[in-house]
């Protein structure tokens, strides 16, 4: 009975981590970059989330987010 609880727990833990790698830091990773969150949790199911981190960090912020924070920025001064 313990070991049946243990082992349902310890799936729900893994479900939790699987979700949290494959779609809820991949979008929060795309739109604070300004890209597009669908299409970064499919390329997060393609390749390996690993892979999916390093690309979005190489790349950066889009043209369309740099321009956007440099008007606000103009704004404020």
């Amino acid at each position: 009975m313990i070991e049946e609880l243990v082992d349902i727990i310890a799936m729900v833990i893994a479900l939790i981590l699987i979700l949290w790698l494959y779609i809820f830091l991949p979008i929060k990773m795309a739109r604070k970059r300004g890209r597009s969150a669908f299409g970064w949790v499919v390329l997060f199911g393609i390749i390996s989330p690993l892979w999916g981190i390093i690309v979005l960090h190489v790349l950066g912020d889009s043209k369309q987010k740099i321009r956007k924070d440099i008007i606000e920025e103009l704004h404020r001064n």
